[in-house]
């Protein structure tokens, strides 16, 4: 009398099948394929993208990239009032307008009819480092 094979038997052969044939092929000395060089020049490839990808990010979110240079409109002053929200204060020819940026839109809060005259060091890019130098020398602490 023979038997059939049983579903359970099957499945539990197909399941060992593929152990096995690793474990025989470990035995024997292979080449390194091509697959293999492939898929970590590939993975090589996708880090360095993310790096770069992650550090553009990075240099906007910080504001490290240069501003484009308009001869109508300056950027005088802002001042972050909430996580995605800023206050700005733009010259506009021989005016200033104060304008509100957020995820929404930009919006015109006023048109200013008095110039605003920012102090010294707002305006001065070498303030910060004059200031270091100062502190580091002894200078006076204020």
């Amino acid at each position: 009398m023979t038997r059939g094979v049983r579903p359970a038997g099957l499945a539990l052969a197909l399941a060992i099948a593929p152990f096995a044939a690793v474990r025989a092929a470990a035995g024997a000395p292979s080449a390194p394929g091509a697959a293999a060089g492939f898929a970590q020049v590939a993975a090589s490839l996708v880090l360095i993208v993310g790096v770069i990808i992650a550090l553009a990010w990075l240099a906007t979110r910080l504001r490290l990239t240069p501003r484009a240079a308009s001869s109508g409109l300056k950027v005088l002053a802002d001042v972050a009032v909430g996580p995605k929200e800023r206050v700005v204060l733009i010259k506009v020819g021989d005016g200033q307008a104060l304008v509100g940026v957020g995820a929404d839109g930009i919006r015109s809060l006023a048109l200013l009819e008095r110039v605003v005259v920012l102090p010294a060091e707002a305006t001065n890019p070498g303030a910060f480092a004059e200031r270091l130098k100062s502190l580091m020398s002894g200078g006076p602490k204020s």
